[in-house]
């Protein structure tokens, strides 16, 4: 039996807290999105001043609302809500392309507290593979779209774009964007952590290797770039040859085992735990002792 020692990253939590207004289905108005056009900025910035955030400088807030005023910008009538019984909210999820995603991800826990959250208002979730068909926009069953939650999944231009048009509130859970509200882990803080550790642990034996996701390469690359700034400070080697981005989860079996055992690696940092399940099982079937 081999032995190779190793320390793998597992595991996100988020907390949901979302504040959803109410779009009528009427000829189309000015949104944040025409304001954003319009000062070449950002409309997450727009919807944050338009929402009284005392996060942007006064000299912009004024630019912004100014700008709103000049086009004739209303905000949604919140209100409105109070004689709704039901909010409807489309939850959108990735598309599993493997058997571990909702192992990983436990969407009954996810909807709970999407239900908390909420705090005794009466939703109606419906849930959605993010596969770019907008056809649900034209559903008359679907009913008036009142939110849309986003996990671990970002929408496409297309359905960008018709959400912020129709001026339906959109959050995004373990995603970043400039065009919405998100909740964010900053993975890049995380993996300097985890190689803090890891170098407290092994000292200057370490041997650290990182593997990627191609499906997601910039949020790999964030991850990647967190692991590298620990162990550039510590001096210990960790270049190209200490990287493997695979394009799946099944090219992970046949390939990035024989690359450990061939560079002797003796810690390993994954890009998520999906890559860390899938290559603690086929290390252990190879005889490997994690």
């Amino acid at each position: 039996m081999q032995q190779l020692d190793s320390n793998i990253f597992l595991g996100y939590d988020v907390a949901v807290t979302i504040n959803i207004g109410h779009n009528n289905d009427m000829p189309k108005k000015v949104t944040v999105y025409d304001i954003a056009k319009k000062l070449d900025i950002s409309p997450s910035t727009v919807s944050r001043v338009l929402n009284n955030s005392s996060l942007i400088s006064n000299e912009r807030s004024e630019q912004i609302l100014k700008t709103a005023k000049e086009l004739g910008y209303k905000p949604r009538n919140i209100k409105k809500h109070v004689s709704r019984a039901i909010l409807n909210i489309h939850l959108f999820l990735p598309i599993a392309d493997s058997s571990l995603t909702y192992f990983l991800y436990n969407i009954a826990e996810l909807i709970d507290a999407i239900n908390e959250g909420f705090n005794g208002v009466r939703l109606n979730i419906s849930t959605r593979n993010n596969d770019g068909n907008l056809d649900f926009l034209s559903y008359k069953k679907t009913g008036q779209i009142d939110g849309c939650i986003f996990a671990f999944t970002t929408p496409g231009a297309k359905l960008q774009k018709e959400l912020i048009d129709r001026d339906i509130p959109v959050i995004l859970l373990n995603r970043k964007s400039t065009s919405f509200d998100y909740l964010y882990y900053d993975t890049n803080h995380g993996m300097q952590l985890l190689a803090e550790k890891l170098v407290e642990a092994r000292g200057k034996d370490i041997r650290p290797c990182f593997i990627g996701f191609k499906g997601l390469q910039s949020l790999s690359s964030e991850r990647l770039e967190g692991a590298w700034r620990v162990f550039k400070k510590h001096g210990i080697r960790f270049d190209e040859e200490c990287i493997f981005t695979v394009e799946s989860l099944d090219h992970i079996a046949d390939s990035v085992p024989p690359w450990i055992i061939k560079h002797g690696f003796n810690a390993i940092m994954a890009f998520n735990d999906m890559v860390a399940v899938s290559l603690l099982q086929s290390l252990q079937s190879r005889g490997i002792k994690i």
